[in-house]
């Protein structure tokens, strides 16, 4: 926009979301467009006015204007950003209230989330679960320093960002679900069960509230899912839970024999349906991470597994993709692989969407096959939205072709 033109400025309305792209936000945040979209609230690339910065803007969707409890759990989120500054958790730059709408601004992240590394590669090789572990137990550590519990910890609330030198660190996002810890004042939410059912402690799933062990639980749950490329334990909440209690689950050295045994068993404890049988929080989990770390180097310096459990490779191709309401959108895949596709398209899907695909394979044969959408997040073209899909029950012989067609696009 010229300066001529100036963003209307955002003040009373309740617009939706979409509507506030090209806003001037309290001011000074012009939301350039919408990158991604929780519950509770929406996330906006932005550009300050006055320093030209390029930032998110978290915003409270404006259906949720008027619930107390959702504006005070997106102005809480930004009190617990504020007490913890540490280079691997997401930097908060600004809060406040314009008209009716709450905000928080931070900084703005080039990253992939652990979640669409295990998209598109499945597994993790041991070496990079164990940085990513290390990274994250680090950022743990100072959230329960501050007296903060995270509550949502799992692998798309973990960012892989590259830094300016061409290295990558990690980021910890996304605090709409944290609290703080028992012997503090409570500002919890009236009602409702926060977090993702899969990584939640079996005292958290049950509505208790919650110490830093809660997140211990769900980073051993993340790791374990980084290793196996599936989670310990599946099905709906009662079956989560009790699944959780009995410690049902697959042994993780069996679906992953390279795993090392203290490394295994550092998750196993994690995962304890016994909050006080886990480590107490992000510190101790760090220290023994270090603890472990020759014998990570011992087993990856001997077995070096590929870095992809699935390889990916460019696959320009349309494709029809039905929702559960009968509801057909089209979109266009970019990259294919035995495990899953990237996918582009004009619709807005949501994570953990369960699909019905309709694709040609390389071969000219047309395939069916469900699917669940792993992550979503919006492209540079903010017309299109990204999605990561993982293949539920895709025949062998079509995972045969694709893989065949891999082979000969990279040997080529």
């Amino acid at each position: 926009m010229s300066d001529d033109a100036p963003p209307p400025s955002l003040r009373g309305a309740a617009l939706p979301s979409e509507r506030l792209i090209g806003t001037l936000l309290d001011g000074r945040y012009e939301l350039l467009r919408e990158m991604g979209r929780g519950g509770l609230a929406s996330v906006f690339h932005a550009r300050h006015k006055f320093t030209a910065r390029s930032l998110a803007v978290k915003v409270l969707l404006p259906e949720y204007r008027d619930h107390r409890e959702a504006r005070e759990r997106l102005l809480r989120e930004a009190r617990m950003l504020g007490r913890i500054v540490h280079p691997h958790v997401v930097e908060i730059v600004d809060a406040g209230i314009a008209g009716d709408t709450p905000y928080v601004a931070m900084e703005r992240l080039r990253a992939k989330s652990v979640e669409a590394l295990l998209t598109a590669r499945s597994k993790l090789t041991v070496h990079d679960t164990y940085t990513i572990a290390l990274l994250a137990a680090e950022a743990l550590a100072a959230v329960h320093a501050s007296r903060v519990v995270h509550r949502d910890i799992k692998p798309g609330n973990l960012l892989v960002v590259r830094t300016p030198s061409g290295g990558r660190t990690l980021k910890l996002i996304d605090f709409g679900a944290a609290t703080f810890v028992q012997d503090e004042v409570s500002e919890e939410p009236a009602s409702g069960i926060l977090g993702t059912p899969e990584y939640m402690a079996p005292e958290q799933l049950a509505g208790a509230r919650v110490q830093p062990t809660a997140d211990v639980y769900a980073f051993g749950v993340t790791v374990y899912e980084c290793l196996a490329g599936r989670v310990p334990f599946t099905g709906g909440l009662d079956q989560i839970y009790a699944q959780a209690m009995t410690g049902t689950r697959p042994d993780l050295r069996k679906l992953r024999p390279d795993v090392p045994p203290s490394l295994a068993e550092l998750v196993e404890r994690s995962i304890d349906s016994t909050p006080t049988a886990r480590f107490a929080d992000g510190a101790a989990l760090w220290e023994a991470l270090r603890e472990i770390e020759r014998d990570i180097r011992a087993e990856t310096s001997e077995v070096s597994p590929s870095r992809r459990g699935h390889v990916r490779v460019p696959y320009p191709a349309p494709i029809e993709m039905q929702l559960a309401s009968g509801q057909v959108i089209e979109g266009r895949i970019q990259d294919v692989s035995s495990g899953g596709i990237y996918v582009t398209t004009q619709a807005h899907v949501a994570e953990n969407t369960s699909l019905i695909l309709r694709f040609a394979l390389p071969t000219g044969e047309i395939v069916r096959s469900a699917a669940l959408v792993r992550w979503a997040k919006a492209t540079e073209d903010a017309a299109r939205t990204a999605l990561g899909l993982e293949f539920d029950g895709l025949s062998p012989i079509f995972k045969d072709a694709i893989d065949d067609y891999i082979k000969r696009a990279t040997t080529a």
